[in-house]
């Protein structure tokens, strides 16, 4: 595991102003679409996707809410957090490494994810960027190795959502499996854990972990400055100082 951050490659990316493309309520997308209705179509709901360091993978969602949903400011979902895993702290707690050993997320079986509210019609575009982020079921940096870096997806109903059907046979997919929790490392066994939010719900990690920098990669100052729309967590890490704020 690293203890210092998250790994990362390639060049830096400018964070999206103007000219956002908002495809909200898209009816036109796939063949599960045709069966919903308008109100259904654009109902939101809280889903999770995790393969790796959760800053990149946070950018990659931010990006696709400001570009194709219309998001912006304190409109955008994607947060940094934790999720598939079987225990929690002490008041609900999971939180990143730290000094006092508290609640740390890894120990407790959850892995780093980006949690994000998306609209029914449009959950395909999510599904596309995820298989983007995450290839065939592999991240990008293997050096974030463990349980922590897992590749993982939270939806409400898990394998049997109806958004399912959305994440296969798309370029990149790989074996959906249900998840039970706590799971090893996944990298090279092309398969993807499939959580159900009702009882694998992600927590929403440290505010300094929010809208990050990757290692190599800089997102530029606007990206970094939607940290202020994050709230602080009782985590040590937002309560203290931070090595890696």
């Amino acid at each position: 595991m690293t203890l210092s951050g998250c790994g990362g490659g390639g060049q830096g990316s400018a964070w999206p102003s103007g000219g956002a493309r908002s495809t909200a309520c898209d009816k036109n997308t796939t063949a599960f679409l045709a069966e919903q209705s308008d109100s259904d179509l654009c109902r939101e709901v809280e889903v999770y996707f995790g393969c790796g360091c959760f800053w990149h993978v946070q950018h990659e969602f931010a990006t696709l809410e400001a570009m194709y949903f219309g998001r912006a400011e304190d409109g955008i979902t994607s947060r940094a957090a934790y999720a598939g895993g079987t225990k929690v702290g002490e008041g609900g707690l999971v939180c990143y490494h730290n000094m006092q050993g508290k609640a740390y997320y890894g120990s407790m079986g959850h892995a780093e994810v980006v949690s994000l509210t998306v609209p029914v019609g449009n959950f395909s575009l999510a599904a596309q960027r995820f298989w983007k982020v995450c290839p065939s079921g592999n991240r990008r940096d293997r050096g974030d190795a463990g349980l922590e870096y897992r590749a993982a997806i939270g939806l409400p109903g898990g394998m049997n959502s109806p958004l399912l059907s959305q994440l296969r046979g798309l370029p990149g997919s790989v074996d959906l499996v249900a998840g039970d929790g706590s799971e090893g490392d996944n990298i090279g066994t092309k398969k993807v854990y499939v959580y159900d939010t009702a009882f694998f719900p992600a927590t929403v990690a440290e505010n300094y972990h929010q809208f990050h920098d990757d290692m190599v990669e800089r997102y530029g100052r606007e990206y970094n400055a939607l940290r202020k729309y994050a709230q602080k967590t009782q985590c040590p890490g937002d309560s203290s100082w931070n090595p890696i704020r």
